[in-house]
Protein backbone atom coordinates (compact mmCIF):
# COMPACT_ATOMS: atom_id res chain seq x y z
CA UNK A 1 0.00 0.00 0.00
CA UNK A 2 2.69 2.26 0.80
CA UNK A 3 4.48 1.80 -2.29
CA UNK A 4 1.62 2.01 -4.12
CA UNK A 5 0.84 5.31 -2.44
CA UNK A 6 4.15 6.94 -3.16
CA UNK A 7 4.61 5.80 -6.76
CA UNK A 8 1.14 7.56 -7.18
CA UNK A 9 2.71 10.76 -5.56
CA UNK A 10 5.54 10.19 -7.08
CA UNK A 11 4.67 9.59 -10.68
CA UNK A 12 1.92 13.27 -10.23
CA UNK A 13 5.37 15.22 -10.61
CA UNK A 14 7.01 16.59 -13.84
CA UNK A 15 10.19 18.08 -13.19
CA UNK A 16 12.81 15.20 -12.10
CA UNK A 17 14.53 17.10 -9.85
CA UNK A 18 11.34 17.46 -7.47
CA UNK A 19 11.13 13.21 -8.23
CA UNK A 20 14.89 13.27 -6.68
CA UNK A 21 14.02 15.01 -3.60
CA UNK A 22 10.70 12.87 -2.97
CA UNK A 23 12.77 10.14 -3.23
CA UNK A 24 15.68 11.92 -0.82
CA UNK A 25 12.96 12.77 1.51
CA UNK A 26 11.50 9.29 1.37
CA UNK A 27 15.12 8.01 2.19
CA UNK A 28 15.35 10.18 4.92
CA UNK A 29 12.35 8.81 6.35
CA UNK A 30 12.08 5.34 5.78
CA UNK A 31 15.06 3.97 4.17
CA UNK A 32 13.69 0.76 4.36
CA UNK A 33 10.56 1.69 1.46
CA UNK A 34 12.99 3.79 -0.42
CA UNK A 35 14.89 0.54 -1.21
CA UNK A 36 11.69 -1.30 -1.78
CA UNK A 37 10.32 1.36 -4.56
CA UNK A 38 13.86 1.38 -6.14
CA UNK A 39 14.48 -2.42 -6.15
CA UNK A 40 10.48 -2.78 -7.99
CA UNK A 41 10.67 -0.12 -9.98
CA UNK A 42 14.46 0.11 -11.11
CA UNK A 43 13.75 1.22 -14.50
CA UNK A 44 11.46 3.96 -13.63
CA UNK A 45 13.83 5.05 -10.46
CA UNK A 46 17.02 5.05 -12.11
CA UNK A 47 17.07 7.93 -13.96
CA UNK A 48 16.32 10.03 -11.13
CA UNK A 49 18.70 8.60 -8.93
CA UNK A 50 21.28 8.63 -11.54
CA UNK A 51 22.12 10.24 -14.92
CA UNK A 52 20.59 12.59 -16.04
CA UNK A 53 19.10 13.81 -12.91
CA UNK A 54 21.98 13.51 -10.09
CA UNK A 55 23.67 16.02 -12.34
CA UNK A 56 21.46 18.43 -11.68
CA UNK A 57 21.01 16.86 -7.69
CA UNK A 58 25.18 17.54 -7.34
CA UNK A 59 24.86 21.45 -9.27
CA UNK A 60 22.37 22.24 -6.65
CA UNK A 61 23.81 20.41 -3.91
CA UNK A 62 24.54 23.38 -1.38
CA UNK A 63 20.37 24.38 -2.15
CA UNK A 64 19.45 20.53 -1.52
CA UNK A 65 22.16 18.97 0.87
CA UNK A 66 19.17 17.56 3.90
CA UNK A 67 21.76 15.36 5.84
CA UNK A 68 24.81 12.69 5.64
CA UNK A 69 24.89 9.69 4.60
CA UNK A 70 27.65 7.43 5.25
CA UNK A 71 31.34 8.16 6.25
CA UNK A 72 33.38 11.04 4.77
CA UNK A 73 36.99 10.84 5.17
CA UNK A 74 39.41 13.38 4.51
CA UNK A 75 43.56 13.56 3.60
CA UNK A 76 44.19 14.17 7.34
CA UNK A 77 42.28 11.01 8.44
CA UNK A 78 45.28 8.87 6.32
CA UNK A 79 46.07 6.40 8.51
CA UNK A 80 42.78 6.17 10.96
CA UNK A 81 40.53 4.64 8.73
CA UNK A 82 40.37 1.21 10.21
CA UNK A 83 39.30 2.92 13.57
CA UNK A 84 37.17 5.13 12.44
CA UNK A 85 34.90 2.14 10.61
CA UNK A 86 35.05 -0.18 13.66
CA UNK A 87 32.64 2.78 14.84
CA UNK A 88 29.96 2.01 12.07
CA UNK A 89 26.65 1.13 13.44
CA UNK A 90 25.87 -1.67 10.92
CA UNK A 91 28.18 -5.26 11.31
CA UNK A 92 26.63 -6.12 7.17
CA UNK A 93 28.51 -3.82 4.64
CA UNK A 94 26.56 -4.57 1.35
CA UNK A 95 28.05 -1.67 -0.76
CA UNK A 96 31.25 0.81 -0.42
CA UNK A 97 31.85 3.78 -2.39
CA UNK A 98 35.42 5.39 -2.65
CA UNK A 99 36.28 8.15 -4.91
CA UNK A 100 38.58 10.78 -4.83
CA UNK A 101 35.37 13.12 -4.47
CA UNK A 102 37.22 15.65 -7.70
CA UNK A 103 34.28 14.47 -9.96
CA UNK A 104 30.85 12.77 -10.84
CA UNK A 105 29.14 12.70 -14.11
CA UNK A 106 31.71 14.92 -15.94
CA UNK A 107 30.92 17.67 -13.52
CA UNK A 108 33.79 19.82 -11.24
CA UNK A 109 37.34 20.52 -12.77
Amino acid sequence: MQVERFLSNIRAVEEPIEKWKMLSALQDRNETLFYKVMLENITEMAPIVYTPTVGQACQEFSNLFRKSRGMYYCANDRGEMSAMTANWPQSEVDVIVVTDGSRILGLGT
